[in-house]
């Protein structure tokens, strides 16, 4: 490429390539991928490269993770996202912004290592040649040092989150879904069968495999490959999978409830084979010395901006490293009666999971037996003594785990000044609990329309608690106000309360699309078209009632007709009206006989005696 076919942006100074996007942003929508950073740290702390590349918008954000005495150049599709980055890169010594498609990214020189993240949807624009995964590969491979690491993501074809989803990709919906059928780009991602021949087939020798949830563009989770296999990492899993498709399926109609299914495909241990996605780390030519340790598993919390978040790293001993997202020295963050410390997670089975499982069997035994179980736990002194007292409120089910005999919390870094009492502890984690198996659709042995705020008395009651209005409000106060400290909102305080209440208020007999699994949705409706068969039979029922009726009431009409029609009914009426027609004349000739006989005004003094009396 000539200096005369290179332009440079005035702001930047990023090059201009072929396949710019000038009135597009990739990082609106996307977030900085903490996950992947912390395996990126692992690979530059085991080996320190001379000059990296940060290939994707997602892949730009980990620019503050590479050492800023290392050159580093980053190639982006977008132009205000070159900018941006531009100014995040400033700290480093020597690096070269580039705004274009991959495919005509040639910068003369070879990196040690390079981090690509988003496939060829991120890494083309629209005027770019296009490039299936394969090739994206074989280019990104042909810009590495013999011995050098790449680091990138790949889209599973065969991934659960494609099988359980009502809905096909948001982006085909959208333009940033504009490869979609474009020429040279492959109609299919990849199996998990040609993930280790598209590596082999440019000399690339993998050294870590992580399954990637919940997405390609959005992988909070990492797992790697061979850390099913230990089971205490394996419950780690299965409880951290869950939470990650609780946040991402928030607003995404699905087939069926995904915790289950998630939780499933971990016990088989084919979480490798069905997950969305993959990030992979390879080296080129023959593995160099002594492989990195990487994490076995690394838990992001998706909002990266907020002060609250934290990373975790569990590694292969099943040792935890909790770190905030946004770096900083101090371990404890703290505002209002809420404060977190960065204190390390447990692993086990979900006691949430267990508790809908016992729901789905319609046993009001066994969902009796967990409940007990439950609020005897969060009443218990010896474990809920003056130093652990204050975290009682964010013992829900879902944040508790099952560890053999016993329960425990599965994140204890939370904390509320104040105690709160184990009733409180125990409607709040119930309340919350029937909110998330009623929003999710999950079957359970109540009617279709009972209320979160029912449910919760329902199963409170299993323990021998009466819950009051003025219990849930109380809870639903102290849940508004957590969730207003940690927006960073303390205003909506009321706001917050207001929908808070009116969640646990009303049915979801008829639940939103993007809250339930269409399989649940089916059963739901097949319960409530049941019972609509029986009112409709009740209705049917009282209607023949009400039409018998109206016939013998006709009959009856019909009797009297014919009754008022005889001659005897004729002349009874007739002798009647004389009668009546004297009677009415005698009357009035007595009043006024008795006006002319009284003096004047007696009459009105005796109204008024009557009046008096009658008070």
């Amino acid at each position: 490429m000539s200096d005369q076919d290179v332009q440079r942006d005035a702001i930047s100074g990023a090059r201009i390539l072929v396949g710019d996007m000038l009135m597009w942003s990739d990082l609106e929508t996307l977030e900085t991928p903490l996950a992947v950073r912390e395996v990126v740290r692992t690979a530059i702390a085991a080996q320190r490269p001379r000059r990296v590349l940060l290939a994707g918008p997602r892949a730009g954000l980990l620019v503050d993770a590479v050492p800023t005495d290392v050159r580093v150049d980053l190639l982006v599709r977008a132009l205000p996202d070159a900018r941006i980055l531009g100014d995040r890169a400033g700290l480093h010594e020597s690096s070269d912004l580039y705004c274009g498609g991959l495919d005509v990214f040639a910068p003369g020189h070879t990196y040690d290592l390079i981090v690509a993240l988003g496939g060829p949807g991120r890494l083309l624009g629209p005027d770019s040649q296009g490039l299936t995964e394969a090739e994206t590969v074989a280019r990104l491979a042909a810009l590495l040092d013999d011995g050098g690491r790449l680091v990138v993501d790949l889209a599973n074809e065969m991934g659960f989150t494609d099988l359980v989803s009502a809905l096909p990709d948001e982006t085909l919906e959208s333009d940033a879904g504009w490869y979609v059928g474009a020429a040279g780009f492959s109609p299919r991602h990849v199996f998990a069968r040609e993930r280790a021949a598209v590596l082999e087939a440019q000399g690339l020798h993998s050294e870590a495999t992580f399954a990637a949830l919940p997405s390609v563009d959005h992988h909070s989770l990492l797992v790697r490959d061979d850390a099913v296999q230990h089971e205490r990492v394996r419950d780690r899993v299965g409880v951290r999978a869950g939470q990650a498709m609780d946040e991402h399926f928030s607003t995404t109609p699905m087939l069926r409830e995904p915790r289950a299914v998630l939780q499933r495909i971990v016990d088989a241990g084919m979480l490798d084979e069905l997950a969305p996605a993959w990030v992979v780390l390879a080296t080129k030519g023959a593995a160099a010395g002594e492989v990195p340790s990487y994490p076995a598993i690394v838990s992001a919390e998706r909002e990266t901006d907020n002060p609250w978040s934290t990373v975790a790293v569990v590694s292969e001993d099943d040792t935890e490293t909790l770190s905030w997202a946004r770096p900083r020295g101090d371990d404890e963050i703290s505002e209002g009666k809420l404060s977190r410390t960065l204190v390390p997670s447990y692993g086990g089975r979900s006691f949430e999971l267990e508790l809908r499982q016992a729901c789905a069997t319609r046993r009001h035994a066994a969902i009796r037996g967990r409940v007990r179980r439950y609020a005897a736990w969060l009443a218990d002194p010896s474990v809920w003594t003056t130093q652990t007292a204050e975290r009682r409120y964010f013992a829900t089910p879902a944040n508790t785990l099952v560890q053999g005999d016993r329960l425990t919390m599965a994140d204890a870094s939370w904390r509320r000044t104040g105690i709160v009492s184990a009733e409180d502890a125990l409607v709040r984690g119930l309340r919350d609990f029937s909110r998330r198996l009623l929003a999710s659709g999950s079957p359970h042995p109540w009617r279709p329309s009972v209320t979160p705020d029912e449910l919760t008395v329902t199963l409170a009651s299993m323990t021998g608690l009466t819950v009051t209005h003025a219990a849930i409000a109380r809870v639903a106060r102290v849940e508004a106000e957590v969730a207003s400290t940690i927006a960073g909102r303390p205003e909506d305080l009321d706001e917050l309360l207001s929908r808070n209440l009116e969640q646990g208020e009303f049915a979801r007999d008829l639940p939103a699309p993007d809250e339930v699994g269409f399989r649940e949705l089916l059963t739901r409706h097949r319960v409530i078209s049941r019972e609509l068969r029986e009112k409709q039979g009740q209705v049917a029922w009282l209607e023949g009632t009400l039409r018998h009726r109206d016939r013998y009431i006709r009959r009856l009409e019909k009797v009297i007709e014919r009754y008022e029609d005889t001659l005897t009914y004729r002349a009874v009426e007739a002798l009647r009206a004389p009668r009546r027609i004297a009677t009415e004349k005698a009357v009035s000739v007595a009043k006024s006989t008795a006006q002319e006989a009284l003096p004047p005004g007696a009459m009105n003094k005796a109204r008024q005696l009557a009046a008096r009396v009658l008070k």
